[in-house]
């Protein structure tokens, strides 16, 4: 019996791994496959990629010639080509390295079956040759995925809490220059634990209060001359601030029933918010990602999946993306996931660092339930 077709919701891993690469300036990234591909990763990624374009003739008798074309044009304004290789010409398997125009290229093998979008970035920082350079102060910031709408939010964030604590900003993964990427600190903090890069020894992350202030405790054991007390200061006035706002909403409405989508840490933490301080019920979990050991979440990668959860869950508060919004077009919805339609997401608000925390909570409790 033949399976049905199913709608998914979450890119492929060449988005992700063209998404690392194009975000460290320096770096000239060649998506080695169609139009289509192109267009679908320059929707998401706002760093500039290009791409080979291939139609049929290359498919038949090559794809070098043209890599060539697109590599020696690119050379002249890049310190390094990245070439992600796609469906096509990773399955037809030629060796592309001759055709990048002799430039000891970075050629990663992306193809959209090979996993989905938080797949691919792992999958390209596995193959980026950063050294950590134990000479080099501070930490680095992990976990900022230009696809994610508020990666640039949780940067500044995240700088804003190391600075508070004294500590400098290393690397940023994928937000920097490439020499600076290329030479990180032996530390990091991951702003977003689903597309921690592995580089770098870990030191916790910041999605959360409990995780910043863990995150912070272990930093002022590795860095003896910081002062982790103003940023531990923040996280206790953030959930003064977070307790008042919510005991007033609860004196009014019900604990909401909860319907949660998009990245499994970010959905582990709201989840975790507002149970602890909404007396939530989470209705239903879904990640985009495949959710690690541990998560409130389960995988929900397409369409079907998300609407029988949301038709099970029957949620007053929906939390995701406007897929999830026009299946529940009557429910009080935060949008915390792409795609974004319908508005323009223009300021850089975090999700992460206790700003994101603040942001949260106030978008929950002052979604409105909108007319039929």
């Amino acid at each position: 019996m033949a399976k049905p077709c199913i709608t998914p919701l979450w890119p492929c891993a060449m988005v992700g791994a063209a998404a690392a690469m194009a975000g460290l300036d320096g770096t000239g990234v060649i998506i080695h496959g169609a139009s289509g591909c192109y267009f679908f990763a320059d929707s998401l990624i706002p760093d500039p990629v290009n791409c080979t374009c291939l139609v049929e003739d290359e498919v038949i008798f090559g794809t070098g010639d043209r890599l060539h074309e697109v590599a020696e044009a690119l050379v002249p304004f890049s310190e390094k080509i990245v070439v992600i290789n796609t469906c096509v010409p990773a399955t037809i398997g030629e060796d592309l390295g001759p055709y990048c125009a002799g430039c000891d290229p970075l050629i990663i093998d992306a193809p959209g079956y090979c996993g989905d979008m938080t797949d691919g970035y792992r999958l390209a920082l596995a193959a980026f040759p950063a050294e950590t350079d134990p000479s080099r102060e501070g930490v680095n910031i992990d976990g900022l995925m230009s696809t994610d709408p508020f990666a640039a939010g949780n940067r500044m964030e995240a700088e804003r809490l190391l600075a508070r604590a004294g500590i400098p900003v290393a690397a940023r993964y994928c937000a920097d220059t490439l020499a600076s990427a290329l030479r990180p600190a032996e530390m990091t903090v991951t702003a977003l634990p689903d597309v921690a890069s592995g580089i770098g020894q870990s030191v916790g992350s910041l999605c959360g209060l409990d995780a910043i202030e863990m995150t912070f405790s272990a930093l002022s054991d590795l860095f003896p001359d910081a002062d982790c007390a103003p940023v531990m200061d923040i996280c206790e006035e953030t959930e003064e601030l977070v307790v008042k706002a919510c005991d007033r909403y609860l004196r009014v409405s019900d604990p909401p029933r909860v319907a949660l989508f998009g990245m499994a840490g970010y959905v582990d933490m709201a989840a975790d918010l507002f149970t602890t301080f909404l007396d939530a019920e989470i209705c239903c979990a879904g990640a985009r990602n495949q959710p690690p050991e541990g998560s409130v979440c389960i995988w929900a990668p397409d369409l079907g999946a998300v609407k029988e959860m949301i038709a099970a869950g029957d949620p007053d508060l929906l939390i995701g993306s406007r897929y999830e919004e026009t299946l529940a077009p009557n429910v009080p919805f935060v949008q915390t996931t792409t795609p974004i339609r319908k508005s323009s997401m223009l300021c850089h608000r975090p999700l992460i660092g206790s700003e994101g925390v603040l942001w949260l909570i106030e978008s929950a409790i002052n979604a409105e339930k909108k007319e039929c």
